[in-house]
């Protein structure tokens, strides 16, 4: 974990870089723009600032899961930061604010001079089937690349408590047993909806699997409630935090919105001085396309485009660069968050597109990654997710809809809180992208 002490203009609280590199702390970004020097290229997700002789360079991590938006002063400076709104209230025009898109390096010069870089790439498998013996080595390979993230996790959490969302799915459960392994004891954090038929939440298919995960691995479980109330008052913050008007993306930082303030109280309330980090398995439906359409009141939402698995899959994957449904969130509220599948995402993305295409793919590769480690009630369970509900309780998409928070009525929220004209919303988010500049001034390939 680096926290970078370098000569920029820096707006409002800015969020950690976790980078599997030693002496990242001192890494040289005029020299990392210039490929032919040699710069290694780094692992992790980070949003980077310098600024060397008069020059500003920015580096963002192959995901783009840390955000970094600039904007460029009268005087010729620089200002960034990790939140889009910082930059608005500053300079005031939306339309001088860009983000750096993923996996590039810019380097930006006197005389409103932008040049960009592509500097890291992700390498996706061929669109090709694999025998049943290739399947166990590339189970092998990520299970490896996830065992050094842990080791590297290890090296930078020293000394702070570290907390876990566990819902009791493949994603979490596959985390919270490389924690367990790798990290040490925990604290698990699972997430129920409360109401007037269900005031405890019990009747959450999520909670009961989390207990039974937290059980077996001998770890403590935190368990936070809420009612769809709650919910809704934590809408503006989700927005705004989470930097997406979006109906999946907004449902999604809405829980982790509750799961931040649950999660800094409890913090709170042990004593514990070091800044909490919090782990996650969001990142691994993108790498392994998990996702489908959820129907409710006989309405269709998180549609997908009717697109070969493979393509699907970068697309998902590109679809990180914008949203802030986590970092973004837990970050505002001192809580440090790592995403162990993001930073093994070169690994997963090496799944030859036509193994993601077969029938119960995602538990055929789970179970070449983690065999049985993972209980066998977990390979079982339906999947759910929060946002979704489970069988038996709604979650945030039906606490939205049923307020009247639609996508119009989100997407005008967010108009508001951001002071943005509703003209202007391809100013922050342009074809699934933060808007940049590629294309727009110099470019360096």
């Amino acid at each position: 974990m680096i926290d970078q002490a370098v000569s920029i203009h820096r707006l409002g609280a800015q969020l950690r870089d976790f980078i599997d590199l030693d002496g990242a702390a001192a890494l040289d970004l005029s020299a990392a723009f210039d490929s032919r020097r040699g710069t290694p290229h780094l692992r992790g997700h980070f949003a980077l600032a310098q600024h060397v002789d008069g020059v500003t360079y920015l580096y963002r991590d192959v995901c783009g899961v840390n955000k970094l938006f600039y904007v460029r002063r009268e005087d010729g400076g620089v200002w960034w930061s990790n939140y889009w709104r910082d930059l608005a209230r500053a300079c005031g025009n939306p339309r001088d604010i860009f983000s750096i898109p993923a996996g590039h390096i810019a380097r930006l010069s006197p005389g409103k001079v932008t040049e960009l870089r592509q500097r890291d790439a992700l390498p996706y498998g061929a669109d090709r089937d694999v025998s049943n013996e290739e399947l166990v080595e590339l189970g092998a390979r990520a299970r490896a690349t996830l065992v050094e993230t842990f080791k590297s996790i290890r090296r930078w959490s020293t000394g702070q408590p570290i907390y876990l969302t566990l819902s009791g799915g493949l994603d979490s459960t596959g985390i919270a047993v490389l924690a367990r392994e790798h990290l040490g004891p925990f604290t698990a954090v699972t997430f129920a909806v409360a109401s007037a038929a269900d005031p405890n939440g019990e009747r959450s298919e999520d909670l009961h699997a989390a207990r039974q995960v937290a059980s077996e691995l001998g770890v403590a479980l935190h368990e936070v409630r809420f009612t769809p109330e709650q919910l809704l008052s934590d809408l503006d913050s989700a927005l705004v935090l989470g930097q997406d008007w979006r109906e999946f993306n907004v449902h999604c930082a809405m829980v982790n919105v509750a799961l931040a303030r649950a999660i800094s109280a409890h913090h709170r309330a042990s004593g514990e001085v070091a800044r909490p980090l919090l782990l996650t398995g969001d990142g691994g439906n993108e790498l392994m396309i998990e996702y489908s359409p959820v129907v409710y009141q006989e309405k269709s939402y998180y549609g997908l485009p009717r697109v070969p698995a493979g393509r699907l899959r970068e697309l998902l994957v590109e679809g990180l660069d914008a949203g802030d449904r986590e970092v973004g969130v837990y970050g505002h509220f001192g809580i440090d968050c790592v995403q162990p599948y993001i930073l093994a995402a070169d690994a997963y993305t090496q799944f030859p597109a036509g193994l993601l295409e077969r029938p119960g793919a995602r538990r055929t590769l789970v179970e070449a990654i983690f065999g049985d480690r993972i209980p066998s009630f977990v390979y079982d369970r339906r999947k759910t997710r929060a946002q979704e509900g489970s069988l038996s309780q709604g979650g945030t998409l039906s606490v939205c809809v049923d307020a009247g928070m639609d996508a119009v009525a989100l997407r005008a929220r967010f108009a508001a809180l951001l002071e943005l004209p509703a003209n202007e919303f391809s100013r922050l988010i342009w074809g699934g992208r933060y808007r940049h500049e590629l294309g727009a001034t110099a470019v360096l390939k």
